[in-house]
């Protein structure tokens, strides 16, 4: 099978931003679209064409005077105030303000407040839940052979448990569910 070497052959790459000397003759370029007019701009900011001694220009292959970044950024913004914005922008919201006060408004403050005091006491009672558990958990390591150190850590955590719960039973603000859940767990 005989190899094709293809080394000598120079091939002469096609550079789009070569062909454009100014930021403005890109700007004002009929033949080329605005994404594309944003690709040779964006591609003349990246820092590959940074000069070394002077960050703030850059230097295009095929250029004989640097451009400023400070030119080629202010295309760029204009490039994008040029572009109308997307459609179906933001939703407007209704401020609380605004909402007709025949008594929905007040019906269904009503409703998301018990739905947040619902979801309250669900998150306390698992809570609660978990120290019982956690205390379950540390009255049966007691049970065990512990060393001293061990002994202390578990009752100290085993206290930590309780007045959490207590702390917990105190806060809730729901009648006697409060008073059987804290007799519960005063009993663990």
């Amino acid at each position: 099978m005989n190899r094709i070497v293809h080394d000598n052959v120079v091939s002469v790459q096609f550079r789009p931003d070569a062909h454009h000397r100014s930021v403005q003759t890109v700007l004002k370029d009929p033949k080329l679209s605005s994404d594309e007019k944003r690709a040779i701009l964006s591609a003349w900011a990246s820092d590959m064409y940074a000069v070394e001694s002077s960050p703030m220009l850059r230097m295009i292959p095929g250029h004989t005077t640097p451009l400023r970044l400070s030119e080629i950024l202010s295309a760029l913004r204009g490039l994008d105030d040029d572009d109308p914005p997307p459609r179906g922008g933001t939703a407007k919201r209704i401020s609380a303000g605004n909402m007709d006060t025949d008594g929905h408004a007040d019906v269904a403050s009503a409703a998301y407040r018990l739905a947040r005091l619902r979801r309250e006491a669900d998150l306390r009672a698992a809570s609660m839940r978990a120290h019982r558990d956690n205390i379950r958990r540390y009255k049966r390591i007691l049970k065990t052979d512990l060393t001293d150190l061990e002994r202390q850590f578990v009752v100290r955590r085993l206290v930590e448990e309780q007045s959490a719960i207590r702390k917990l039973a105190q806060a809730q603000t729901l009648g006697g569910a409060a008073d059987a859940d804290f007799s519960f767990a005063a009993s663990c």
